[in-house]
């Protein structure tokens, strides 16, 4: 009696191609969003999503349940990037200043946290119409428990790169001056972003985000 077989087993895609695969989505998902978001059209469908990415319909929802998914991943996916462009705007801005040893050190501190600022407002308030358009998406979806623990994150990794200052005009922010400052920072940019303010970077608004971050984390003087 000949032995029997097994049934064919169904393919499975490589990790590789998955990987590929669901880049592809999020990019046509990014340029789909965006564009109607400037617009001001309706969300994609996942149709839509799937016909640009160059996917069928059936590809797309192994890899995302809905376009709620789809969008969750985004807005991740943009968080993720916007922190790492904090990063690199604020160490490029840090490097391309003047040697802050002849500097007196208030005025020091001043341009650090300006250099700070102008790098936060590009990276989560966007720099032209098209990441203008995806921040006010991310901006738009910040009630969910995922959003809410990304702000924790990014609090505190925004704590630790103002302490990395290390001026010696600035003093270490307690956890209430931490909560503060972040929060306000957050929220001013989140308010101008999805109002669609002209003040959205702006030198004026720029200037009062100085100074909020000037009066929380100025060192005192101390007693004679």
């Amino acid at each position: 009696m000949p032995a029997a077989t097994e049934p064919p087993k169904r393919r499975q895609p490589s990790q590789q191609r998955a990987q590929h695969t669901v880049q592809a989505i999020l990019q046509a998902a990014v340029k789909l969003f965006a564009e109607r978001e400037m617009r001001g059209q309706p969300e994609p469908t996942t149709e839509q999503i799937a016909a640009l990415a160059g996917v069928s319909v059936g590809s797309l929802y192994q890899y995302f349940a809905d376009r709620a998914a789809i969008l969750r991943a985004l807005i991740e996916q943009q968080r993720d990037a916007a922190m790492l462009a904090l990063e690199a705007m604020l160490a490029e801005r840090m490097a391309a200043m003047p040697a802050t040893a002849g500097m007196p050190g208030k005025e020091a501190a001043r341009a650090a946290l300006r250099a700070y600022v102008q790098a936060y407002v590009l990276s989560f308030g966007g720099y032209d119409d098209h990441t203008r358009a995806l921040a006010r998406l991310a901006w738009r979806h910040d009630r969910d428990e995922d959003a809410v623990a990304a702000l924790r994150m990014a609090s505190e990794r925004i704590g630790a790169q103002l302490q990395a200052l290390g001026m010696g005009a600035l003093r270490v922010p307690a956890p209430a001056q931490m909560f503060a400052l972040t929060r306000a920072l957050f929220g001013v940019v989140r308010a101008a972003s999805l109002e669609r303010s002209p003040l959205l970077g702006s030198p004026a608004l720029e200037d009062e985000l100085v100074r909020l971050c000037w009066g929380l984390l100025q060192r005192e003087p101390e007693a004679g």
